[in-house]
């Protein structure tokens, strides 16, 4: 039997997913790697480059809104932050303020559909990163 879920209650746990990321003692973290996406979040980053570490806001999210897929968020603006390494924005996982992941996500360019958007996925050191569009989804049950 599959699982069907309230418009409401998806914002609602939307809002709860990213209340995590506001945890701890400090801001969140989103991390862009290049490299091939862990089986899961709880998957540690093994063989993967971290080209860039960039602060979220406090709180990272705003409030969750109803769309057509679901409880949907949207980060708070993301300063830029010069890229550490260069390579292939593949992949990002944001952590709590305490450096426990929460979640990970898929990055592509403006044209793609990636949670996070950046201008292009080619990073280079030494050259500004700036977040274009990061968001979360908690996908609903259709109408």
């Amino acid at each position: 039997m599959t699982v069907s879920i309230a418009a409401a209650a998806a914002m609602a746990a939307c809002d709860a997913i990213n209340g995590f990321i506001d945890a701890g003692a400090s801001a969140g973290t989103l991390v862009i790697y290049e490299g091939t996406r862990p089986a899961s979040v709880a998957t540690a980053i093994g063989a993967q480059t971290a080209l860039v570490t960039l602060t979220l806001g406090d709180p990272a999210f705003a409030a969750a809104v109803d769309t057509t897929a679901g409880g949907h968020a949207t980060a708070n603006p993301v300063d830029p932050v010069q890229a550490g390494a260069s390579g292939t924005a593949q992949f990002f996982r944001i952590f709590d303020g305490d450096g426990d992941a929460v979640i990970d996500g898929d990055v592509t360019d403006t044209a793609g559909n990636g949670d996070l958007k950046l201008s292009s996925t080619a990073v280079v050191a030494g050259i500004d990163v700036t977040v274009v569009s990061l968001t979360t989804t908690m996908p609903k049950s259709a109408a």
